[in-house]
């Protein structure tokens, strides 16, 4: 029969080890932050990878921006994509999303965002003020980060957060009837390294963005409205002169984007054009002020 002494032994023995290891583990999470705040680990990318993605969601728009651990998603195209963002996101391992930015309220451009945030916590939602002639979805939306115990901001000219290296600013806003022209132009800078957001924006928007600002100077330009010829106008680009253009749009689609217009005004302008209807998925990364770019296809 085993003595009382030596069972009060052993249990002070495994008290001990079971103290070691829970003191081991808080230190753990102590040392990485990240498992607490929501920040990615264990993400099939390097965790000090900072990086914007151009996901390929057909007729639409949706973008990641990736850094320290740290997520957004500008724009996310229509439902049926919701299975690819979703699936990006799972590769980064992703706990929440820190911000979205809705550009406006069009279904291209916000029609999978339900799905998202029933998997995953958004903290912060930025779009443009909602009015009562907006879509539904974009109500349900704002209702639906508030309920998450998130945040809704109204996507004001000068706003400004960073987003782990990246400072994120809007540059312009145009309250105006038509959806596409209310769009955000948001400007995404690391490393001295820019990426300008336009949404839909047409020229009407540019011609009252380029009242507010010329500061458009960017290296990577989100082209407006999937390539259509009613925006990226002369006047625009002249102040944007981008380096590298990324068209959104759907292969094959019915509305001819992207428009031979704006592909030659880019052309002229030598930027390195990408359009994920040809690249599919259209990764820059940003090391120490160099771009690197993969494509998925």
């Amino acid at each position: 029969m085993i003595s009382e002494t030596y069972k009060r032994k052993t249990i002070t023995v495994i008290t001990a080890v079971l103290c070691i290891v829970v003191f081991t583990i808080l230190l753990f999470y102590a040392r990485d932050p990240s498992l607490f705040s929501g920040k990615n680990s264990g993400a099939i990318v390097n965790f000090d990878d900072d990086f914007i993605k151009f996901m390929d969601v057909g007729q639409g728009d949706g973008a990641i921006i990736y850094s320290d651990g740290y997520c957004a998603v500008i724009d996310m195209g229509e439902a049926v994509a919701a299975d690819d963002v979703l699936a990006d996101l799972s590769r980064l391992n992703v706990k929440q999303i820190d911000m979205v930015i809705a550009s406006h309220y069009h279904t291209d451009h916000i029609g999978s965002f339900n799905e998202i945030a029933a998997k995953y916590p958004i903290k912060n939602m930025i779009g443009p003020e909602l009015t009562k002639y907006n879509i539904a979805a974009a109500h349900s939306a704002k209702e639906s980060v508030l309920k998450q115990g998130g945040s809704f901001y109204d996507g004001i000219y000068g706003l400004n957060f960073t987003l782990g290296e990246f400072e994120i600013t809007v540059l312009g806003y145009y309250n105006c009837y038509d959806e596409n022209d209310r769009s955000l132009y948001v400007m995404a800078e690391i490393d001295n390294v820019k990426f300008l957001f336009t949404g839909d924006g047409e020229t009407v928007a540019e011609e009252r963005l380029l009242e507010r600002t010329k500061a458009l100077d960017c290296d990577v330009l989100k082209v407006a409205h999937h390539g259509s010829s009613s925006s990226t106008g002369y006047e625009f680009l002249k102040y944007a002169k981008p380096e590298y253009a990324v068209v959104s749009s759907g292969e094959g689609n019915s509305y001819g984007h992207p428009h031979i217009e704006t592909m030659k005004a880019l052309e002229k302008l030598n930027a390195k054009i990408y359009r994920t209807d040809r690249n599919g998925d259209i990764t820059f990364y940003v090391d120490d002020g160099e771009i690197e770019i993969k494509t998925e296809k």
